[in-house]
């Protein structure tokens, strides 16, 4: 669909004048500013291809009718969301899986060949500081699906951490490619499926590695 084709039916069904921007930003999917005479809107490009009900829950969304967005916008989001692929931005000379204790990629390429037959085709690096800072909480790991990107803290790069439990990080990152985030049909954010939460527990080590946590969790500020 051409934007002014977009623009001229979104308008229709909304009762308002747009100004309208699409754009390319995945952190900033949807965006309204409402103004007297109408509103300002920023919207991803997917938004050009919505079917029938997507664009109807936003157009009630743009008359105000809903005070928050709608489960059938943010389904739709979420779902476009799992095809965007962006890794190709990636500044590779940034990233690095060797470190003084673990090599990341052998620890992925393992999991990849054990777990997933090696389907996979994911990137990973370390992100942090190697020490431990006074936050009063530590994010081992994080997965960017649009970059198809796993980042996994520095802090685990030492001997303190045992390498069952490096290894079940990484396979939970990779679990987050395989069951993606979605929304319920009370359009909830929800991060862990229950098919992730199925998957996980097939971690060999999951056990061990959920004791140590326990464990441990009063001196790494879990």
């Amino acid at each position: 669909m051409t934007l002014s084709t977009f623009q001229e039916r979104l308008e229709n069904s909304s009762g308002r004048k747009l100004k309208l921007k699409i754009n390319d930003n995945r952190s900033t999917m949807l965006s309204v500013k409402w103004e007297p005479d109408g509103a300002k809107v920023s919207l991803h490009r997917i938004f050009l291809e919505a079917p029938k009900n997507v664009m109807d829950a936003l157009a009630c969304y743009l008359r105000q009718e809903d005070k928050i967005i709608g489960p059938a916008v943010k389904a739709y989001i979420e779902d476009n969301l799992k095809n965007l692929d962006y890794s190709h931005q990636l500044d590779r000379s940034k990233m690095y899986s060797q470190g003084h204790v673990y090599n990341l990629l052998k620890i992925y390429n393992t999991l990849n060949r054990e777990y997933f037959s090696e389907k996979l085709n994911l990137h990973i690096t370390w992100f942090g500081k190697p020490i431990q800072s006074g936050s009063s909480r530590v994010t081992f790991g994080l997965y960017y699906d649009q970059n198809r990107l796993i980042k996994i803290n520095r802090l685990l790069d030492s001997p303190s951490f045992p390498d069952y439990f490096v290894s079940y990080v990484v396979y939970h990152e990779m679990l987050h490619h395989v069951c993606p985030s979605y929304f319920d049909h009370k359009g909830q954010h929800q991060i862990h499926s229950k098919e992730f939460k199925t998957k996980e527990v097939e971690f060999e080590h999951y056990d061990l590695a959920q004791t140590w946590v326990k464990e441990n969790q009063a001196s790494f500020f879990i």
